[in-house]
């Protein structure tokens, strides 16, 4: 009962802050939701409530004054909403009343990207943002190196459970931080890196940006902890494309590491008696992967409308658990192979639409924004979107909590600009269209690309 109080009683003050401004709720949420595996341990809200808070945020953008002088360029919501449609048609179709489930799982965090649609950032918004993913990642970090420190056993008596929360990998616990599993740990790890990253390299003289460098270590760190390769992969990339459209600088200093490491690599497996380093780059894992991908293809090929949304992965584990097996679960750990054997072809097109056409809108809000700190967020934003879609080919990105929420939330908020740079972008613009010259501040004199 007192689990129920705190969650009505947190819908009800999200509710009354996003009447001033939802902006505030979708910050306030996105404060919360890196501690929902927390709940694990300290039950303090039913397990609903990040679905709650969401919908209380919702709603109470009903009753909040929408802004006139900022627009989210955000096209690619069309093609999601239809992408939407036909999910619940297929759940609906394939599962009855059961397809509520995965239609939840698959869709219902697009809803903040609708909120910030009709209620898009300001600068001061999306720099509050930046301080919290900060503020939260250095905490799950730092509880992430705890947990090697205290140990599998430790963490059992406060409430873990081995091989759902407690996992290893050879010799190594894989940390899990303030989340329920060690995946959504090394993702966001991979997340704040990349967005306050970039925010850090917009601002290098401002004291928020000097504490990044100093916590970074410490994410990178809790990151290694979590063993997840797919997080290292997905950074390395997300590190490319901020100095490709950005800090050209970042990409010789990323070379210089990466033959250092390069290097180093081999002499440290020579040494590593434990087999920690070679744990941490074993292939096994993808070996695995790769032999049932390769027999699991040909069905998404020969079905081009798929056998319905909620028939594999995570989605279908829950309507086996409130109606019973319907059908085999199928684990695929690949977010393109599970929407093609949902959905077909058809729906794996729909989704590279939205991704596409988000990922080419972000680009061209970098080439117009005009404010240096909102230019280094679109392109963290943009990152770590083209990290999420590496790492989405080695697990089901979108199904891990909150993974799903700030994959859309980001979107949205990265587009979010003045109506002057919106209309320069305007989804497409038009060929030809001159792009304004960016105004440099004095400080920035002498500055390649935001790089001292």
């Amino acid at each position: 009962m007192t689990a129920i109080v705190v969650t009505a009683v947190l819908g009800v003050l999200l509710f009354l802050l996003a009447a001033r401004r939802p902006q505030w709720g979708l910050i306030a949420v996105a404060a919360l939701v890196p501690f929902h595996g927390l709940l694990l341990i300290m039950p303090v809200a039913a397990p609903f409530w990040k679905e709650a808070a969401v919908l209380a945020v919702a709603t109470a953008g009903f009753f909040a004054s929408r802004p006139r002088e900022r627009f989210t360029v955000a096209p690619w919501l069309t093609p999601a909403l239809v992408l939407v449609l036909a999910g619940a048609v297929s759940a609906l179709v394939v599962l009855g009343t059961a397809a509520a489930f995965p239609v939840k799982i698959a869709f219902f965090y697009l809803i903040p990207a609708v909120v910030v649609y009709f209620f898009p950032f300001t600068r001061a918004d999306k720099d509050l943002l930046v301080s919290v993913l900060m503020g939260t990642g250095l905490f799950s970090a730092l509880f992430g190196l705890w947990q090697q420190v205290a140990g599998g056993y430790r963490l059992a008596t406060l409430g873990y459970e081995w091989n759902e929360q407690i996992r290893t990998a050879g010799p190594l616990l894989r940390s899990f931080g303030t989340f329920n599993q060690p995946f959504p740990f090394g993702f966001y790890m991979m997340l704040v890196l990349t967005v306050a990253g970039a925010a850090a390299l917009a601002q290098p003289g401002r004291l928020r940006s000097r504490l990044f460098w100093v916590t970074a270590p410490i994410l990178l760190l809790a990151m290694a902890s979590s063993v997840v390769r797919a997080s290292f992969l997905g950074l390395l990339v997300a590190v490319v494309v901020v100095g490709v459209v950005l800090h050209r600088r970042l990409l010789g200093y990323f070379a210089a590491l990466l033959g250092v490491a390069l290097f180093l690599v081999p002499v440290a497996l020579l040494a590593d008696r434990q087999g920690v380093l070679a744990t941490m780059v074993s292939s096994s894992s993808l070996q695995q992967r790769g032999g049932h991908w390769s027999l699991t293809l040909p069905q998404m090929l020969v079905r081009p409308f798929g056998g319905g949304l909620g028939t594999t992965g995570s989605s279908a584990e829950k309507v086996a658990e409130t109606v019973g097996p319907l059908v085999r679960v199928y684990q695929p750990d690949n977010q393109y192979l599970k929407i093609g054997l949902e959905l077909g072809v058809w729906g794996l097109f729909l989704y590279g639409v939205v991704v596409a056409v988000a990922v080419v809108v972000l680009r061209r809000l970098i080439r117009v924004q005009e404010d240096v700190f909102e230019r280094g967020f679109t392109a963290g934003v943009l990152g770590v979107t083209v990290a999420a879609c590496v790492a989405a080919g080695f697990s089901t990105y979108l199904e891990i909590f909150p993974l799903d929420f700030y994959f859309w939330l980001l979107l949205a908020c990265a587009a979010s600009v003045s109506r002057g740079e919106a209309a320069l972008v305007g989804g497409w613009s038009p060929v030809g269209r001159p792009v304004p010259v960016v105004t440099v501040p004095p400080s920035w004199k002498g500055r390649r690309d935001g790089v001292p």
